[in-house]
């Protein structure tokens, strides 16, 4: 297969095209690229659907591999990268209400290294695929000059990204002197004929660490909500599922799948995961129970759901990875449609303060019901996507024997309810604030938040979909052949 054809290339030169047409174009064609960007993101998320666009060239096999795992996550970025350019296209960026070439150019390239960081098997590899993530997330968090809290965000997002990024240089660096090579299959090859070494231990541990500030985990969260909160919406949902599920790709890869995931490493961190997952699910559950402004709220839910997949990581074996990438999946599923949601109601009303939502179960009743299933759905209550999934996560603790984490987790598994009922009482059950004024959502917003409902109520009932991609996640070769071409 030609390598210009292959996903990543795709966007990099889509994300190129975009920036010379809102520079170079006439007006006319400037007016139409938010039009051009999403077609273009649509196009390369179908396309990658298709095995051709997963061969590789044997010249890429020592950095990157075509697996179950990548196959599963470069639709998932991309499907993450359609849904941001569809919000990018109506965010307000200044008072013309124009959106700026720059910004939805930068998520095509954030996402091509998300695509590579998917298929990473070297950790050269991931280091440089992660530098093309951060960089422009870094860019598009403060891209919201004229908003003080936007910069705040930006300036936040490189410091915690400069900082987790030295933990994981500094890991690789160990990493290389201890064991001679960066290559995740001659790692396992390396430990399974010498066992781990101190300085391959300090170098799993520098490089967890690094991964714990990409996914949030405590007490590597506290950049997330002030991030969330300032970030311009699009940028603060694809932080929360595409830039989260790509941590979480990297932990899979590298503790589950490869480089660290030898019995042996797994006993010494199994219980740092459990640890890491109980701090992490307790501290975003009661953190958002009393949060009133919804980004707030979703980045410290963000957190909790990361510590029930640390758990379901936690507990190891095959398991534990299917769990994972199923709840991934189900976490999208939910998740997106309300960050879709509060970007129509930050465009209406100026904030995301839960007030807006008063009374709106009267007056908007079909974005109200669209938007309640798909907080039942993060709740983890049936029939909904979110339930089968955290109930993995339980069932995964019940068998590996883990029985405080599985209390922990239950525990906040309930009162995490109180978080995404809390807006649905504002909005059916509150009284309608006369200090507000009630604004009309516009009606395309009607009929994707029923989709999306009917959405996670069709795949919690019939979770096949769920399965299957767990399934072929855990497939370790190739999907397609290399062609050697």
């Amino acid at each position: 297969m030609n390598p210009w054809f292959f996903p990543e290339i795709l966007l990099t030169l889509a994300g190129v095209g975009l920036i010379l047409a809102d520079t170079l174009a006439p007006e006319k064609i400037r007016r139409r690229v938010p039009l051009f960007a999403l077609l273009g993101a649509a196009g390369i998320l179908v396309w990658s659907l298709f095995p051709a666009s997963r061969v590789l060239p044997d010249s890429w096999l020592n950095l990157f591999v075509s697996d179950g795992l990548s196959a599963v996550f470069k639709p998932f970025f991309l499907l993450c990268l359609v849904t941001v350019i569809a919000m990018a296209a109506r965010y307000r960026l200044g008072a013309d209400e124009s959106v700026r070439g720059e910004f939805l150019a930068l998520p095509f390239f954030s996402t091509a290294g998300l695509c590579l960081l998917a298929s990473a098997r070297d950790f050269l590899a991931v280091f440089v695929a992660l530098e093309l993530v951060s960089i422009s997330l870094y860019l598009l968090a403060a891209f919201h000059r004229a908003k003080p809290a936007s910069l705040e965000a930006g300036i936040k997002l490189l410091v915690m990204g400069g900082l987790s990024t030295g933990f994981l240089v500094m890991g690789i660096a160990w990493l290389y002197a201890g064991a001679g090579t960066t290559e995740f299959s001659q790692l396992l090859l390396k430990q399974a004929g010498q066992g781990s070494s101190p300085a391959v231990l300090v170098a799993a541990g520098l490089i967890l660490a690094g991964i714990g500030f990409k996914v949030a985990a405590v007490p590597f969260h506290a950049w997330a909500p002030d991030v969330y909160e300032g970030a311009p919406t699009p940028i603060t949902a694809y932080l929360a599922v595409a830039s989260k599920a790509a941590g979480f790709v990297l932990l899979l890869r590298v503790f589950g799948l490869g480089a660290f995931a030898l019995e042996s490493m797994g006993t010494s961190f199994r219980p740092v995961f459990l640890t890491l997952g109980i701090a992490t699910v307790t501290l975003g559950t009661l953190a958002a129970l009393t949060q009133r402004d919804l980004k707030r709220l979703l980045a410290y839910s963000g957190i909790a759901h990361a510590g029930f997949m640390i758990l379901a990581l936690g507990t190891r074996g095959e398991g534990g990875i299917g769990t994972v990438v199923a709840y991934l999946w189900a976490y999208l599923l939910a998740s997106l449609p309300v960050f879709l949601f509060v970007n129509e109601l930050e465009r209406l009303h100026g904030s995301t303060d839960m007030r807006h939502l008063d009374g709106m179960g009267r007056r908007e009743p079909g974005p109200s019901l669209g938007l309640t299933l798909c907080l039942v759905s993060m709740a983890g209550l049936p029939p909904l996507v979110g339930f089968p999934v955290k109930l993995a996560v339980l069932a995964n603790l019940w068998n590996a024997g883990e029985t405080p984490a599985l209390v922990v987790a239950v525990a906040m598994a309930v009162a995490g309810l109180g978080i995404y009922l809390t807006p649905i009482r504002v909005m059916y059950w509150e009284r309608e604030a006369d200090a507000i004024p009630a604004r009309r959502f516009p009606p395309f917003l009607i009929g994707v938040m029923l989709a999306a409902g009917l959405l996670n109520v069709g795949l919690g009932l019939q979770p096949k979909f769920l399965v299957r991609v767990a399934e072929l996640s855990l497939n370790p070769t190739p999907v397609v052949q290399p062609t050697g071409k």
